[in-house]
């Protein structure tokens, strides 16, 4: 068995899709090459033919991925379909593709007409959450769609030893991918005109220099892994308005450090933060809502109620542990086996 593998730039040592394969020792990674001319010869190549491929982002290193996955007839794991499944749809040897992206992102990023001829050439496709199974399975016989979710390292994400010392609470809000920063804006608008100064209001980001952030915002980018754990460990709560989601590894990492999260009522995040005190679900788009949920969460600090929904939350992550999600990814694999 042999799975492509491309790091997304902005994930950290412990996060991101990829980390799956850690606890799947039996796979054979495929990445890109690293000798000097045989980048050279996949960039070069990938200049002529990429052109050919739909996909939106299809960079060389996803490009190189793709054909070594091609070349091989092993059974094989496309990890990020969204992004590598293109040239390696005419390998022989069968396939289980990862697709990552929410239903309505999908229908932009290929037409209906591409989609139909492009999924049935996998033997099985992996999704995240209903809403995508749903997507696939009106392309696909629905056997051959498997709901796995995505996984956490909850050995890595951890919630702290010891209760946070006393200080402002902390208002964390982490990522960039489906973001509705409009949202927040307005949610720290109203936080700050309620409590000044007596709480943080704090943005970890890959984009804090691309556009304007409200003034009592504290906005990170480039920091450690170990700086985003204790960011997580310290924060009150976690506050993240979504424009879209599948699976949001922000979400999964803060729930393991046993940190509860306002967040957007969308896509497949009730698949993840199911019913219980973990989260507190707001509709899309609703600042008032938002605000009034994280008031409610801070109102709580230091009661059994708040100890409760950290409890909850840390709960809720393990039952997402990569050990857990690599042994249901090895039931597809089975059925690649018997293709």
């Amino acid at each position: 068995m042999i799975a492509s593998v491309v790091r997304v730039p902005w994930h950290t040592a412990h996060g991101g899709y990829d980390r799956l394969l850690d606890h799947l020792p039996e796979v054979r990674r495929i990445a890109p090459p690293r000798h000097p001319s045989a980048r050279w010869a996949f960039t070069t190549a990938h200049r002529a033919l990429a052109p050919r491929c739909p996909l939106p982002f299809y960079p060389a290193e996803h490009f190189a991925t793709d054909l070594r996955v091609l070349a091989s007839r092993q059974p094989a794991h496309v990890l990020y379909g969204d992004e590598q499944f293109w040239f390696s749809r005419h390998r022989i040897g069968p396939t289980a593709v990862t697709y990552h992206q929410p239903p309505d992102r999908l229908a932009r990023l290929l037409p209906t007409k591409v989609w139909r001829s492009l999924v049935p050439r996998a033997e099985q496709i992996i999704v995240l959450d209903p809403h995508q199974q749903a997507f696939f399975c009106d392309l696909l016989p629905p056997e051959r769609v498997h709901l796995v979710p995505h996984g956490v390292d909850t050995a890595a994400f951890t919630p702290a030893d010891a209760p946070t010392q006393p200080g402002r609470p902390l208002v964390l809000t982490v990522g960039w991918w489906l973001r509705d920063f409009h949202t927040l804006d307005a949610v720290h608008n109203l936080l700050h005109r309620r409590h000044g100064q007596d709480i943080e209001l704090t943005v970890v980001t890959r984009q804090a220099t691309s556009r304007p952030w409200h003034p009592a915002a504290h906005v990170l980018e480039g920091i450690s892994e170990q700086e985003l754990i204790a960011l997580h460990r310290r924060a009150a709560f976690l506050l993240l308005p979504l424009t879209g989601a599948s699976a949001n590894n922000a979400l999964l990492e803060a729930l393991a450090c046993g940190t509860p999260a306002v967040v957007t009522d969308i896509g497949g995040i009730r698949h993840y933060t199911g019913q219980g005190p973990a989260a507190i679900h707001v509709p899309p788009c609703d600042a008032a809502a938002a605000a009034d949920a994280a008031d409610k969460l801070l109102a709580e600090l230091g009661t059994a109620d708040h100890t409760v929904r950290r409890a909850a939350a840390r709960a809720r992550a393990e039952s997402f542990a990569w050990p857990r999600v690599a042994d249901e990814v090895r039931g597809v694999y089975q059925l690649l086996g018997e293709a």
